[in-house]
């Protein structure tokens, strides 16, 4: 078995590597083509920070771990192959536990097994449980969307209820972030303060 093929090499001194830039390997993609193979690192920050990993120290983990493939050819065999670090785009569908705590603070798009949408902010991760404000956004005129009569705006959701989810694109978060945060962290759990995942969440305009 080729070092492509088994990887294990490449996964622990990739490991090794991140973890003096604080970072964590998410991802390993092979791609073979017409031309030399490329290999794809996905790296992220450890799930219990939030933001974004620095650029900088990015590049500065890619330029180690293209020297320690230079260096041995054990890590991804003796045949030329482009190596390539990048951290997760927002378009990644959030499907692990570890992707959801990373997305602390952020505006998900959702969908449950039941086939509910939702719109919502993670504001922890309880668990396997999803903490959750729902927020419905505004119309096409600009006015803001109402939730269904009998709504809660908070929400508790299990992970194996969760179909698929994405990280929503957002230029200008509440100011507020860090205190809701807080908040949800601290904040014991309340079954009153629950909706149930079946429950209807479409949006209506005002």
């Amino acid at each position: 078995m080729s070092a492509l093929e088994d990887q294990t090499i490449l996964r622990e001194t990739a490991t090794r590597v991140l973890a003096g830039h604080g970072l964590v390997l998410e991802e390993v993609e092979i791609r073979r083509g017409g031309g030399m193979p490329q290999v794809r690192l996905v790296v992220d920050l450890p799930e219990d920070q939030l933001g974004s990993a620095d650029l900088d120290t990015v590049a500065e983990a890619s330029r180690e771990l293209s020297e320690a493939v230079d260096a041995d050819d054990a890590v991804l065999g003796a045949d030329p192959v482009l190596l390539e670090v990048t951290t997760p785009g927002v378009e990644r569908e959030l499907t692990a536990l570890r992707h959801f705590r990373r997305s602390r603070g952020r505006l998900l798009t959702l969908t449950t097994t039941a086939g509910t949408a939702l719109r919502a902010r993670l504001l922890a991760v309880d668990g396997e449980e999803m903490v959750l404000r729902q927020e419905p956004g505004r119309d096409d005129r600009g006015r803001p969307r109402k939730l269904p009569a009998g709504t809660s705006e908070h929400l508790r959701l299990a992970h194996e209820e969760i179909d698929s989810a994405r990280v929503e694109v957002e230029f200008d978060p509440p100011a507020d972030l860090e205190q809701l945060l807080a908040e949800a962290e601290a904040a014991p759990d309340d079954p009153d303060d629950t909706t149930p995942a079946a429950a209807p969440a479409a949006t209506k305009e005002s």
